[in-house]
């Protein structure tokens, strides 16, 4: 069973370990929303990807970086070529429909796929940690089952927005995702969190499932 990489490790790093070189295939990048396809050198996609992009713009150093995956790097190569390490915090795993546009893009004729819900997190050293979006990665079938098991719903954390709330900082979860996303100390106060996150994961996935449907 692959472990999802949480800490350092790129999406991209696991792809090319089993189908070789990986490029991304841009369909759309502007403020708000990056729309993108992870494929081999046969044009086959093994990841969909969709980011949304926090409302609060970032810092200069942050858009020139964006400026970069915008011309077609992969997120996670821009930010370690600029010396970032990189964390997920995953908001949720779970399986969907594959639409018609997206089988083909899969080469697949399967009709689930596995998702996962992660927010970005980079960080330079000595300097806080930021959120460069949160990112939908629709694995394909050859590549990930759409089955989600149990270290996956290990690693299911709170949103970030409701983890501060509740008077953790981004500091904070950028530390216990690295200590092997640990919250063994506070699981309750976590356990509410998770509670207090459904309704906005709710209506992000509601958003992903029209986006996807209306594609």
């Amino acid at each position: 069973m692959e472990h999802f990489p949480l800490v350092g490790r790129l999406h991209t790093d696991v792809l090319s370990e089993k189908y070789g070189q990986i490029s991304a295939k841009i369909i759309r990048h502007d403020d708000f929303i990056r729309e993108s396809h992870l494929v081999d050198t046969q044009g086959i996609s093994r990841t969909y990807a969709l980011t949304f992009f926090p409302k609060e713009k970032s810092d200069s150093q942050m858009n020139s970086i964006d400026a970069e995956i915008r011309s077609g790097k992969p997120i996670g190569s821009a930010f370690r070529e600029h010396g970032y390490s990189i964390r997920k915090n995953v908001i949720d795993v779970y399986t969907l429909n594959i639409p018609e546009w997206l089988k083909r893009g899969f080469n697949t004729e399967e009709s689930f796929a596995k998702a996962r819900l992660s927010e970005f997190y980079a960080k330079e050293k000595d300097a806080n940690p930021k959120i460069y979006g949160t990112v939908l990665e629709v694995y394909s079938p050859d590549f990930r089952g759409p089955v989600v098991n149990n270290a996956d719903i290990q690693q299911i954390n709170p949103t970030t927005e409701v983890l501060e709330n509740s008077g953790f900082s981004k500091e904070d979860v950028w530390r216990r995702i690295g200590n092997d996303n640990d919250w063994s100390d506070v699981q309750s106060k976590v356990l509410e969190a998770k509670k207090d996150s459904l309704s906005k994961l709710f209506d992000l996935k509601r958003k992903i499932h029209q986006y996807l449907t209306d594609h």
